[in-house]
Order: structure tokens, then sequence, then C-alpha cells
């Protein structure tokens, strides 16, 4: 009976050992980074995208937090005027990797933002704020001997409240399939 039970204490050891061994620390877990993230979504005129400064903490193997600030401008100008548009967003996202590896990490996450879009040509200026709400899936990847440097790509699906700062438009609701890339230097 004691070899019995040795047995199986030696089995799970093992077992439970194997497991923990098993474990891969994946990269730049408790580094800083600072890089470049691109944002594209759909809204009913077709894409906009806006290029932003992002800062991404890896705090456990699993978890990382990042804050992305965006910033795009556009114009276009006819004989009779110039329309200039402009738009200004923070956001926050938080990630969650269940599969880690030495190179990359699978993740899932959430991204909330706040932000302001402007628009201005000669007969009217327009200015409103809006939220969105984004849940996503995504993957980082860092190269063997490279591993500073993250690429990452995200699909998510966004929704989108905007407010105007003036009386006569009403709320507007939109949501749609974004894209997002970027690359991050770590610490």
């Amino acid at each position: 009976m004691k070899a019995t039970k040795a047995l199986v204490a030696a089995g799970l050891a093992v077992m439970l050992g194997a497991g923990t061994a098993m474990a891969v620390e994946g990269p730049n877990v408790g580094k800083v980074s600072i890089g470049y993230q691109g944002m594209n979504t759909a809204d009913e005129e077709g894409n906009w995208g806006l290029n932003g400064v992002s800062a991404r903490y890896w705090i456990n193997n699993t978890t990382a937090i990042e804050g992305n600030f965006f910033y795009g401008t556009d114009s276009e100008e006819d004989p009779y005027d110039t329309d200039e548009w402009s738009t200004v967003m923070g956001t926050v996202k938080v990630l969650y990797a269940p599969v880690v590896k030495a190179n990359s990490r699978f993740y899932v996450g959430l991204q909330g933002g706040l932000g302001s879009f402007n628009f201005e040509d000669p007969d009217e200026d327009e200015s409103d704020t809006f939220w969105m709400v984004e849940p996503l899936v995504g993957f980082e990847y860092n190269f063997p001997g490279l591993t500073e440097i993250g690429f990452n790509a995200e699909v998510g699906y966004s929704f989108y409240s905007e407010t105007p700062d003036n009386s006569w438009t009403t709320e507007d609701n939109e949501s749609g399939i974004a894209f997002s890339f970027g690359a991050h230097y770590y610490f």
C-alpha cells in the first residue's frame, strides 16, 4: 500500500512538474515598449485610418496593458472651396494571451477610446466627440535574435458612437470591423 501511494505521489509530481517545465516564458515580460500603432476601420463612405504612438507593457507572461494616441488629418480641394478633417483619439487596451510561445503570443483583448472629430469648410465648422469599444483578437511576434522588437496585428469589432457638439445634428452610432497593426521596441 505504501509503495502504491509513493508511486501515485511520484506520478503526480512528475505530471505537475512536467506541466510547469513545459510552460514557455514569452519575450519581453516586465518591459515597457514604445512604438507605432495604425488603425483602419470602415465608415459609411469607405475606409479611414489613423496613425498613432503606442506604449505596451507585459505585466506577466499572459497579461498586458497598452495605451495609444492617434491623430489623422485629410483635406479635399476643389475650385470652389477646401474641406479639412482632423481626428484625435486616445485608447487603452487590456490584453490576455492564452497561447504563449518562445517568440510569439496569441491574445484576446478589449480596447476602449475617446476622441474628437473636427470638420471645416467655408460654410460650416463641425466638431464632434466620440467613444469606441472594441473586443479584439491578435498576435505579437518577435523574430529570434531580435526579441526587443515586437510586431503585432489585430482584428476586432468596433462599437462606435459619435455625439455632435452642435444642436443641429443627431447622435451617430456606427459599428464595424477594424484592423490594427504595429511595431514596438521593448526597453
